[in-house]
């Protein structure tokens, strides 16, 4: 059998644990079988959940060793890209302010939600016509009624992929930043002012795509407190100035001046080169 097999550990982890979810399903059905004396159906759940089980050892496999493979790049990058950083610029102002375009990144996430939304129903469209056009060329269409079958069916496989979308549009919107402020000991945020005191550590996209691999979709800044943890959305990691997708030009700038301000101001900022 051939299947594919996905790089990195986040989509690695996530297909571990989907194929752990089928496989303590088709257990508890082999177990009701088996209780109802049904051994035929016990049987058949039972290896089913073998298959699944196999599966989910081996992305979980493949999980620890992107893991570590992951770890190991990160920090030679982040130790060869740190080593090549320039001295602190002493006429750095103190305070710096960083305006995104928010409504225009917000409207481009739209016309990317809802494009593929269109392109996914086109497809389904598409899928359908070669089904019902194959089972009509062999004859094996003898009921109208399997024409709606298909196309339910159609319409059922495309939905997953719209609501994906459609929560990756909710998410960006409700998270990404108007503004961001760069004070001396504070850290502002559109309404919510950070003093630097508490902020234990804030974690960043890079400019650029170092893991290709990554099912990461968009450029963040993550911040974690004392008490909670935040996470704000920039723009889309694959989004260029002249591209259709959401794209900050200033992200470079942006991440620089707070890489300078975690400086001054004792608190660790880092860089996900794998994210």
């Amino acid at each position: 059998m051939r299947f594919r097999i996905y790089k990195g550990k986040k989509i690695n982890r996530f297909l571990c644990l989907l194929f752990l979810i089928f496989t303590a399903i088709l257990l508890i059905a082999a177990g009701i079988f088996a209780l109802l004396k049904n051994s035929e159906a016990g049987g058949t759940f039972c290896i089913l959940a073998m298959i699944t089980g196999g599966f989910s050892l081996l992305y979980g496999l493949l999980w620890f060793l992107y893991g570590r493979t992951e770890k190991k790049a990160e920090r030679k990058l982040r130790e060869i890209l740190e080593g090549q950083n320039e001295p602190d610029d002493p006429g750095l102002p103190d305070y710096q302010e960083f305006i995104l375009p928010k409504a225009d990144l917000i409207e481009k996430a739209g016309k990317r939600a809802g494009s593929i939304a269109r392109w996914t129903g086109i497809c389904a469209l598409g899928m359908f016509l070669l089904i019902g056009g194959i089972q009509l060329a062999c004859g094996s269409l003898k009921r109208p009624v399997q024409l709606l079958y298909m196309l339910l069916f159609c319409i059922a496989i495309m939905i997953p992929g719209i609501l994906i979308q459609l929560k990756l549009y909710r998410e960006y919107g409700r998270s990404v930043p108007s503004r961001i402020l760069l004070f001396p000991g504070k850290l502002i945020i559109d309404d919510t002012s950070l003093p630097a005191r508490e902020i234990r550590e804030i974690r960043v996209s890079p400019a650029q795509i170092f893991n290709r691999n990554s099912p990461d979709v968009f450029r963040e800044m993550t911040i974690r407190t004392e008490k909670s943890s935040a996470k704000y959305r920039i723009d889309y990691r694959a989004g260029t100035a002249s591209g259709e997708q959401p794209f900050w030009e200033d992200y470079g700038l942006f991440i620089t001046a707070l890489s300078e301000w975690g400086t001054k101001n004792s608190v660790p900022v880092s860089i996900s080169y794998m994210a």
